[in-house]
């Protein structure tokens, strides 16, 4: 797997934590072109499952819906089918409505589906501007091989992810 799609393929399981719930309303335009960001995306559809429920665990959760926020506090755990997320603090803004505006992950973040891992100090999750923000020295690790750098960054809605003062180290793997 090249390190792009590598990059893809993990930063596309982040959004799909997260983004299932405010993409259940999501639909098709009369001209039945896919909506970006929808559940009728390619990129998406793939991994997906309505059928899955998630379960976030936390020591702490608290609440405020002047605020339209909820913080988990503490051993945060975030499950979906394979893929789960792990996180000291997460918060997330809501509108009036219950949509999702955007999602911070902070303190020993971590994304794992299979054997795909991505590490950082923080991760935020922007609905309005389609993308997700890897900081705090993010790293990607698929097998023997990982992708680092200062910032990593995806576009959900063009499916395309930079990395910025990136350093990538592709290791053979042992065997047949």
């Amino acid at each position: 797997m090249s390190g792009q799609s590598f990059i893809k393929t993990l930063l596309v399981f982040f959004v799909f934590l997260f983004v299932t719930e405010a993409m259940a309303g999501a639909q098709k335009p009369d001209d039945g072109k896919v909506v970006p960001g929808s559940t009728d995306s390619p990129l998406l559809s793939a991994v997906i499952s309505d059928e899955e429920p998630v379960e976030i665990t936390a020591e702490k959760l608290i609440a405020d819906n002047r605020a339209h926020t909820a913080v988990f506090e503490g051993t945060v755990v975030v499950r979906q089918g394979k893929i789960t997320l792990y996180a000291d603090w997460m918060k997330v803004f809501y509108s009036e409505a219950g949509d999702i505006g955007k999602i911070e992950a902070r303190r020993n973040v971590k994304l794992v589906k299979d054997a795909h891992e991505i590490t950082s100090g923080e991760a935020i999750y922007y609905k309005k501007l389609q993308k997700i923000v890897f900081t705090g020295n993010p790293v990607a690790t698929e097998g023997n091989s990982t992708i680092s750098g200062d910032r990593m960054v995806y576009y959900i809605a063009s499916d395309r992810s930079e990395v910025e003062n990136s350093r990538v180290i592709i290791k053979k793997q042992n065997g047949p």
